[in-house]
């Protein structure tokens, strides 16, 4: 049984293939395809688990010397490779999806419908679909994802440049948070008793590795993941589906995730970077981390207002104050020059955007020559 299901695994991984040539065109077809394939790759992961694929080399109880037989350990060598190409497959494809589902849009009178929603409405006759102008995607990274597990052939055919890329992409995604971000982020509350204080994250998957991340009892030290995202292949995954296109556009689209997002829906539904943190890693973006950092504090103004913004444009002119390039910002962001200067005026009426300049022009002006000797 298990030859059997090892040969039905590689069989089914070396039988996957998308042609991503015209991705606005054929999204529809590709969403549905990607989506089938996942449950198949969740499927066949579900039968590995129950016959030991994790951990092939568990030598059985009671059985004297028995991973030195040459069968057993041939076998686990062949499950161990197995196991590894569907999980690098699985990470693949959630990583599709993700693009997908942020760029598919449906809208039905005044209502928006984005990702499965908007597929079923599609299939369902409801209307035609768009390209979601406030989604976080890059369709560029599609055609580099390992969808048949082959992560380790595509690493050994990058070239030396790509495998910097690779390598600060991956270092990137996996650098330790910084406790004072974290802390920011907890939310503090007391027992009916007063025995006990606990400080817990805000996220969804209670038990999951967002529950997790951030706890702390009576008082004691903080516990805190290593990681941006701890999925170590969806790391990897993402470390090989950019290394082609660079490490700036990695971060360029991390730092759109961040601005574009609010924190709510960070922690509440996935993203092209399956499971990342919600709280942003500041030391990654430069001097772009002032906008995430004013994003965040116009954001907290605003809910203390009971005013409510899209989110998108709040990053948009937190990213614009920054850059004050505003033809950079409308091509990132979507948006018209009309909306982020109304926006800009809307906030500073609201007292939103007094105080310090965000960069003072001693900096700005050091920054400008260090961009100039590059």
């Amino acid at each position: 049984m298990t030859m059997s299901l090892i040969s039905d695994v590689n069989g089914f991984l070396d039988s996957i293939s998308y042609d991503f040539s015209s991705v606005d065109e054929t999204i529809v077809e590709l969403y549905s395809s990607v989506i089938k394939n996942y449950e198949s790759l969740r499927e066949f992961r579900v039968e590995m688990d129950f016959y030991g694929f994790q951990n092939p080399y568990y030598v059985i109880k009671g059985v004297r010397d028995s991973w030195k037989d040459p069968f057993f350990r041939q076998t686990a060598t062949k499950k161990k490779i197995a196991f590894d190409r569907i999980q690098y497959s699985i990470a693949a494809h959630r990583i599709a999806l993700a693009h997908f589902g942020e760029a598919l849009e449906v809208r039905i009178d005044k209502r928006r419908l984005l990702g499965d929603k908007a597929l079923d409405a599609i299939k369902g006759g409801s209307g035609p679909y768009i390209i979601n102008p406030d989604g976080v995607f890059n369709f560029s990274v599609l055609t580099h994802l390992p969808y048949r597990g082959e992560y380790m052939l595509l690493l050994s055919d990058l070239p030396k440049r790509e495998r910097v890329s690779y390598r600060k992409i991956v270092g990137a995604l996996g650098q330790r948070q910084r406790p004072d971000a974290s802390a920011a982020r907890s939310h503090m509350y007391t027992r009916r008793d007063g025995a006990k204080k606990q400080s817990l994250s805000l996220g969804h998957d209670a038990g999951g590795v967002v529950g997790k991340r951030f706890m702390r009892h009576d008082n004691g030290p903080s516990h805190q993941s290593n990681e941006l995202i701890v999925d170590k292949y969806v790391r990897k995954c993402l470390g090989i589906c950019y290394a082609p296109l660079s490490y700036s556009v990695f971060i360029n689209d991390l730092l759109l995730y961040y601005l574009k997002k609010s924190y709510y829906e960070r922690e509440r539904h996935t993203s092209i970077f399956p499971g990342v943190d919600p709280v942003a890693d500041l030391s990654l973006f430069g001097k772009y981390a002032k906008a995430l950092e004013k994003k965040e504090e116009v954001e907290r103004k605003l809910e203390g207002l009971k005013i409510h913004e899209k989110s998108s444009l709040v990053g948009a002119v937190a990213f614009y104050l920054i850059c004050e390039d505003m033809k950079l910002t409308r091509k990132m962001f979507h948006c018209s020059a009309q909306d982020v200067e109304r926006a800009v005026e809307k906030f500073k009426k609201l007292g939103l955007l007094e105080g310090k300049p965000l960069i003072a022009k001693r900096t700005q002006d050091f920054l400008e020559f260090l961009k100039a000797e590059r």
